[in-house]
């Protein structure tokens, strides 16, 4: 298991200098100028060499990845372009806003995935297996930016059930102000103030959550037929076990390994559905702090924030890993992938 656990972290170092060095490349190679977008369309030539020489733009490119590494081997992960402060100091800001989204959704996909794939596997070709069916899908192919329109439009528009946009309606107390807003409301037992917060909630996490719910209910409902194929179930039938008791003790622990392991990957799809339903939504997270470094060109923010997004992904899918490994010993072995 050591030896497992020391393999995975070896082989997420040359992952993470390769995201560095893409990143840094497609970040000089998007279209524009950031002192142009800083300065406006009536700046003057000179002032815009002035900007790029104090920003280091006009040195070359190797100098400034050179630059780049020294700074986060110091722990820096630079100065924001557009608003002139560290982008460490603005991560700190938006990140836990965009952590309470992430458990949310999650929380969302289990509650409607779940369910779903094993009532789907209880009798394929019934009603609920053709919703599934309905369902993926929807869930795969409908854009995140117009699901969240669409839920918009119904919840808050026609129905005016819940806030449009946001992550609250008023001011948190004191106690509150910390960046784990909803979580403080929680451990505070401040009733107002989660109902307000999980009223804003409920919408950016039920899209994230809607497309990861679709991809795992139908791994699930596969990995179930499958599971439900196998001599020992046929046993358990022999027994006299009821169709239930099968479903839950025999071939669901069976089928949640590879459906883990699912949903590992899925939250990295998450991550960038987050930058577009964080936007949509005016959610004060790291994907709507992600989105207007891209929109001025802000490269100390699109690099360090997708450094952050690589690492957290790379924590969920060694997380991933263990949980899959302690269920499956033949993955600890590396008898299988």
């Amino acid at each position: 298991m050591i030896y497992f656990f020391l393999r995975r972290v070896m082989e997420a170092i040359p992952v993470l200098a390769l995201v560095l060095l893409a990143v840094f490349s497609l970040t000089h190679l998007i279209p524009g100028d950031p002192a142009v977008m800083l300065l406006g369309p009536d700046a003057t030539n000179l002032q815009i060499m002035t900007l790029r020489h104090d920003l280091h733009l006009d040195t070359p490119l190797y100098l400034q990845f050179s630059t780049y590494m020294l700074q986060l081997l110091h722990g820096d992960l630079g100065t924001s372009l557009r608003t002139g402060r560290p982008v460490a100091d603005s991560l700190r800001l938006y990140l836990p806003a965009t952590a309470e989204l992430a458990v949310v959704a999650l929380l969302f996909s289990l509650l409607i995935g779940l369910p779903l794939g094993i009532l789907s596997a209880r009798k394929p070709g019934g009603i609920i297996d053709r919703i599934l069916q309905l369902y993926t899908l929807c869930g795969v192919s409908v854009p995140a930016f117009l699901l969240a329109f669409g839920l918009q439009i119904v919840f808050c528009s026609w129905l005016d059930w819940l806030p449009v946009a946001g992550r609250s309606s008023a001011f948190a107390p004191q106690a509150l102000t910390s960046g784990f807003a909803l979580s403080g409301a929680l451990f505070h037992g401040n009733v107002s103030m989660l109902a307000d917060l999980g009223s804003h909630i409920v919408l950016p996490a039920l899209v994230l959550g809607t497309f990861i719910a679709a991809t795992l209910a139908r791994f699930l409902r596969n990995t179930m037929l499958e599971a439900l194929s196998a001599d020992y179930i046929l046993t358990a039938r022999a027994k006299g076990l009821r169709q239930t008791q099968i479903l839950l003790s025999q071939a669901f622990p069976n089928a949640v390994g590879p459906a883990i392991m699912v949903l590992g990957v899925q939250f990295g799809d998450m991550l960038g559905g987050a930058i577009l339903t964080e936007t949509v939504f005016s959610w004060p997270g790291v994907g709507r702090y992600m989105f207007e470094a891209i929109r001025t060109r802000d490269y100390s923010a699109i690099q360090s924030t997708t450094l952050v997004f690589a690492i957290i992904f790379m924590i969920v899918s060694f997380g991933t890993d263990v949980i899959t490994a302690l269920i499956d010993p033949r993955l600890r072995n590396g008898r299988s992938s």
